[in-house]
């Protein structure tokens, strides 16, 4: 434990480091670990089929990264000369910059991106009839019109030919245009809300605190982080770097060996009507200790009581028979995924009323007639952020209805996928839920609000591409930008150049992980990488436009009753955490309850509660800030050991060595 001299001296290092954020090197130093995040992910889920360092809100590999840059590079550097080292602002820039450049090359963007173009064109076959069903309805701008280029994406480039670059730059373009405005939109909301959930409502942002930890100064030479020399860090780090060590190891020895089983047991209950799963993840263990323990509760029990709501409707006969789209079906079944959607509506809808002054003041000052209103902390002015968040919605609105979406489905479209991603950020930035996901798709909202007879096939077909970047949004740039806005809080002086960091990161992280997904496709064949990223992910929303098409459906009544049983639940909790102090749970945890990865992440939440339990009331204060290290120390282990596994398994050839799954 750091003394409380180097303690003080540590904290003034930060305050003096802060003063220094943006500059040209930490750009260039965050766009270059972009890049490397753009280029190598691709190819270690596609063709290493390795561990996953990309796909949920934790962003394991700028974790990983950031471990490699801090304490050896920067560390070395520090060692030869001071002044070489990255400052402590540079060093949050540079980790922003990778937390949004994550979520884009695999599930968060590219895999899905080219994929799904080519898709519906690869697999139509005259058994789903998607010839004549579906490709009708897709706008020939939106995909390569060369069949033997999309042929070739799934199948390899036959010898001598070349990667067909020309095929693809146009409707990538028009896709580009339609996916940065997307991502500007969102950035322009994190600005618009930030200062309402990080000063007024003080939400935790769990998910930064890692690096937030990592990133403390040293203030003179020689001085070691006190991160880094922490026992109780180290002794969390154990656990899952030697436990993900002897995984591989036993996965060279044995490919059959499947090291995530090490990790789950699955309990049958209620007649095999539910499963309860008792499975461990380290990171999640980790975020949630950081969590107020009314939160964490809320998190596990409301998981538990919706098991036993899924199995009392099962043992009944009353499931529904409703048709959702694959990412919105969750654990339990349609009912549930309505009740889960309407209450995340609520809790988007409260949020923003409990926002109503700051969101009249950021109003207000945008037109021009509150000159005392200070926008001077914030990467966009609030005149910036508002009019760009209402002219990029309606580009959006208004590229989607180029798709062939009637005017007011693409107004509608764009509003509740704002909706749906702003609430899934909130839990993130509130709950440090590093793993979760929406309950249903925005496209499938309105299917089920409107009827899919009224909405038709003009419609639905072109549902199926918006699955590109609102389908499987297992993690997406509002909430990386949401925690990325947290981190600069303290990063003293202007911060506009913040802004573009992030688009440049994006921009970079989307040219990088095209050419790479390019070439391992080509290369490989698209059909012989990752089999949900590829084919399954893919092709599922299509097979649901179809069926939805060949059997049309009116509105669903089962949407609007469990959807207002939802509605009402969570306005009443918000209701009692708001005015009874006494009240023990928090409303956070019923959104995504029924969610299929709660039922998976249930139990550590519950571990992680309940440790953070017995600390408090045994050792106090005192002992929850000793043993939090060793908390973030099991984030730590899990993601450096991946890493590390995955830089050996390039070097040695090794495939398929995933030491674990979230």
């Amino acid at each position: 434990m750091p003394t409380e001299g180097e303690e003080k001296q540590g904290l003034a290092g930060i305050a003096a480091g802060m003063a220094r954020g943006a500059t040209a090197r930490a750009l260039v130093v965050g766009s270059l670990l972009c890049a490397v995040i753009g280029i190598s992910t691709p190819y270690a889920t596609n063709v290493m089929h390795s561990s996953y360092m990309d796909l949920d809100f934790s962003t394991p590999a700028a974790i990983f990264l950031f471990f490699v840059l801090i304490f050896i590079v920067n560390g070395t550097l520090r060692a030869v000369w001071e002044r070489l080292a990255l400052t402590s602002g540079e060093l949050i820039v540079v980790y922003v910059m990778m937390m949004v450049g994550t979520v884009i090359p695999t599930m968060g963007l590219t895999a899905y991106w080219l994929s799904t173009i080519a898709a519906p064109f690869y697999y139509k076959a005259p058994e789903n009839q998607w010839a004549e069903i579906i490709l009708p309805h897709i706008p020939k701008w939106l995909y390569p019109e060369s069949e033997s280029a999309i042929t070739w994406l799934y199948e390899g480039l036959p010898r001598g030919e070349s990667l067909p670059w020309a095929a693809w730059a146009l409707p990538l373009l028009h896709w580009f245009v339609f996916l940065m405005v997307l991502y500007a939109v969102m950035i322009c909301a994190m600005v618009i809300i930030r200062k309402q959930w990080v000063e007024n409502e003080r939400l935790l942002y769990p998910i930064t605190q890692l690096p937030m930890e990592m990133v403390r100064a040293e203030p003179r030479p020689g001085f070691t982080n006190p991160f880094i020399r922490n026992p109780w860090m180290w002794a969390g780090f154990a656990i899952p770097f030697l436990l993900g060590c002897y995984i591989a190891i036993m996965q060279y020895s044995d490919p059959s060996f499947r090291g995530s089983d090490l990790l789950v047991t699955r309990i049958d209950l209620f007649r095999r009507t539910t499963v309860l799963k008792l499975r461990l993840s380290f990171p999640m263990i980790g975020f949630s200790y950081l969590l107020s323990t009314s939160l964490a509760l809320s998190l596990w029990f409301f998981c538990l009581v919706t098991m036993i709501e899924r199995a009392t409707l099962r043992l009944v006969g009353y499931e529904g028979v409703e048709q959702l789209d694959p990412y919105s079906q969750s654990g339990g079944g349609p009912l549930l995924t309505h009740q889960s959607q309407a209450a995340l509506f609520v809790l988007v809808v409260v949020g923003l009323w409990m926002a109503r002054r700051h969101l009249k003041a950021v109003f207000v000052k945008a037109i021009g007639r509150a000159r005392d209103v200070d926008d001077s902390g914030e990467i966009l002015s609030y005149k910036q952020a508002f009019w760009g968040m209402v002219a990029g919605m309606g580009y959006m609105a208004f590229w989607l209805h180029r798709t062939g979406l009637s005017l007011w489905v693409a107004v509608a479209l764009v509003v509740v996928s704002m909706a749906t991603f702003l609430g899934v950020t909130r839990i993130v930035a509130a709950g440090g839920v590093a793993e979760t996901r929406s309950p249903m798709t925005a496209s499938t909202v309105l299917i089920s609000a409107f009827g899919s007879d009224r909405l038709g096939p003009s419609n639905l077909v072109p549902f199926g591409m918006t699955y590109i970047w609102m389908g499987d949004i297992r993690t997406f740039i509002m909430a990386s930008a949401a925690n990325g806005l947290k981190m600069v809080n303290d990063i003293k002086g202007r911060k506009r150049a913040i802004f573009w960091a992030m688009i440049l990161a994006i921009v970079v992280t989307i040219g990088a992980s095209i050419w790479s997904t390019m070439l391992v496709a080509y290369d490989h064949g698209g059909a012989n990488a990752n089999q949900w990223l590829w084919k399954d992910g893919p092709t599922l929303p299509f097979q649901y436009v179809t069926r939805l098409i060949k059997n049309p459906e009116p509105a669903s009544g089962n949407a609007y009753l469990f959807g207002g049983i939802g509605a009402s639940v969570m306005a009443a909790l918000m209701f009692l955490n708001q005015r009874l102090v006494w009240w023990p749970l928090h409303p956070l945890g019923f959104p995504i309850a029924s969610l299929w990865l709660t039922d998976e992440l249930w139990f550590s939440i519950f571990l992680a509660w309940a440790a953070k339990a017995i600390v408090l009331r045994y050792g106090g204060a005192d002992l929850y800030k000793r043993t939090r290290l060793f908390f973030l120390g099991l984030i730590l282990g899990q993601y450096a050991v991946s890493g590390i596994w995955i830089v050996i398994d390039y070097f040695t050839g090794k495939v398929g060595n995933s030491l674990f799954w979230i």
